[in-house]
């Protein structure tokens, strides 16, 4: 019985999403890796048409092939310290122009900020334009209706 219910308590792990998940994505990257390798493969079974024509590629490898060689040379050397401290006051002095170009934009933004004024909320009371005449600014006062009963008569 140990045995059996060993077993079941592994084929609920591997019934986990993410487990699922886990082997889905390992699955597909190893067939796009095989695919990869054959695609590859398949590339390096084409030989030259012509002899004596060299590939633009091969230029190209051999290219890199020289440019690798000098790079490994420059490697050999031994990396100054004026230079590395040199790189290190640059960025000290780009980071301090920094500092002060923000502290400019900010100083500008609250002088565009004070400019604008504070923003006030409520009812809009134009002044009237010159070819109005002037309206008092006493409020005329507005008699109420007076109701009026309507009587049906029945007849």
């Amino acid at each position: 019985m140990a045995a059996t219910s060993q077993f079941a308590s592994r084929y609920k792990k591997d019934l986990s999403t993410e487990t699922l998940r886990t082997k889905v994505a390992r699955r597909k990257s190893m067939l796009q890796k095989e695919n990869r390798h054959k695609l590859f493969e398949k590339g390096r079974q084409f030989g030259l048409a012509d002899v004596n024509v060299q590939l633009s590629k091969e230029r190209g490898i051999s290219q890199l092939n020289e440019t690798s060689e000098m790079c490994s040379q420059e490697n050999m050397k031994p990396p100054d310290l004026k230079s590395s401290t040199k790189k290190i006051n640059e960025r000290k002095e780009m980071l301090q122009r920094y500092k002060e170009e923000k502290e400019l934009r900010k100083l500008r933004e609250q002088r565009e900020k004070a400019k604008k004024g504070v923003f006030k909320v409520g009812l809009y009371r134009p002044t009237a334009p010159g070819f109005l005449s002037l309206v008092p600014e006493v409020p005329v006062i507005v008699k109420p209706r007076e109701k009026v009963i309507r009587v049906i008569l029945n007849t």
